[in-house]
């Protein structure tokens, strides 16, 4: 009988140490997968992100009622990222790369903080933006719900990633050169540095694939 107890009592101590030490390997597995966002490291790209937010959050909404064109350029703006928000609210349940989930979640903060700022803006102005997704948007958000695995980590880079923030980077270097509405090309020159710095990332993910 002592024989057995000291074989189970050892059995236990082997089994609890091997599970302890499974836990600690998953633990550094996860920490290092996550230690850096394309090139940048975690700590910096997370400074970027609140950087960002809070350029964002600080823009006033003034009541001048907007022109034509401006309006057309607001509008592109919350299209373009609607699309990014409802894409990236995906990727942060689907991704399986966990540094595309950092970057997916980044996006999710970044796109509900300007969402809110859009709104804040057309509503001071009479305006009304559309809050979800387009028939385009539907279509890409039907693609990525199809893919899983590692094509959906490479469709959502490639889609919302990279095409994504390029398209964003477009508009906003239009509203910051041609809207005549302070707010709005004060919430463009709020955001764009951030949208450069995810499309950077984006490409940098890409190449590591």
């Amino acid at each position: 009988m002592k024989t057995k107890s000291m074989a189970f009592g050892l059995f236990v101590s082997l089994s609890l140490a091997t599970a302890s030490l499974a836990q600690q390997t998953n633990s550094t597995m996860t920490a290092g997968s996550t230690t850096t966002v394309g090139k940048e490291s975690t700590s910096s790209f997370d400074s970027q992100n609140k950087k960002g937010a809070a350029a964002v959050a600080a823009v006033k909404a003034s009541p001048e009622k907007l022109s034509g064109a401006d309006q057309d350029l607001m509008l592109q703006v919350a299209k373009g990222g609607v699309m990014q928000l409802e894409a990236s609210k995906l990727a942060v349940q689907q991704a399986t790369n966990p540094e595309i989930k950092l970057l997916a979640q980044a996006e999710v903060d970044e796109q509900t903080g300007l969402s809110a700022k859009l709104q804040e803006i057309a509503s001071a102005k009479g305006m009304t933006l559309p809050t979800g997704p387009d028939a385009e948007t539907q279509t890409m958000l039907s693609k990525l719900q199809s893919a899983t695995g590692m094509s959906f980590d490479r469709l959502y880079l490639t889609e919302s990633g990279v095409k994504g923030h390029e398209k964003l980077d477009i508009v906003m270097s239009t509203v910051q050169s041609s809207a005549s509405d302070a707010s709005l090309k004060a919430v463009a020159k709020a955001a764009h540095p951030l949208i450069k710095t995810h499309l950077k990332v984006a490409r940098q993910i890409v190449d590591k694939l």
